[in-house]
């Protein structure tokens, strides 16, 4: 489930992230968020939030990733986050992917047991994959 505000507030301290849901290009194509899921994770002995994000309305229901084209991974704390923050846009068309370790900016605003709610600003300076604004979805469990 995913709810969102659309008040745009660029001047709160999070690096100008948009308080609009997350939008913006996927391989050359509009994207606007639509579902996403989360859990959370070890790697290399650090808790990490996986969030995955879509353009369709897809959830914890929907088993498998194939259906996320993108995904994110950051510490699971609350707060703003420019290192160890790792995204990943796939093509929806094709097998490509790029995975992006520099350049973003996560805030981790509210972490439950059952829902992660954040902003995420991130850029690719190679491809045309870009994505900015607020998202809220809920962690499988």
């Amino acid at each position: 489930m995913i709810v969102s505000c659309s008040s745009d507030d660029s001047g709160d301290g999070t690096g100008g992230i948009t308080d609009s849901p997350v939008s913006g290009k996927l391989y050359g194509q509009d994207f606007n968020l639509g579902g996403g899921k989360a859990s959370i994770d070890e790697f290399f002995g650090e808790e990490m939030i996986e969030i995955w994000l879509t353009s369709e309305n897809l959830g914890c229901e929907t088993p498998g990733l194939s259906g996320f084209p993108i995904s994110i991974y950051v510490p699971k704390a609350e707060g703003t986050h420019t290192s160890g923050v790792s995204v990943t846009y796939r093509d929806t068309e094709s097998s490509d992917y790029i995975s992006l370790a520099t350049g973003n900016t996560v805030e981790i605003i509210s972490l439950t047991e059952t829902q992660v709610i954040g902003k995420i600003k991130s850029a690719s300076t190679t491809t045309d994959n870009n994505i900015e604004g607020k998202f809220e979805i809920e962690i499988c469990q």
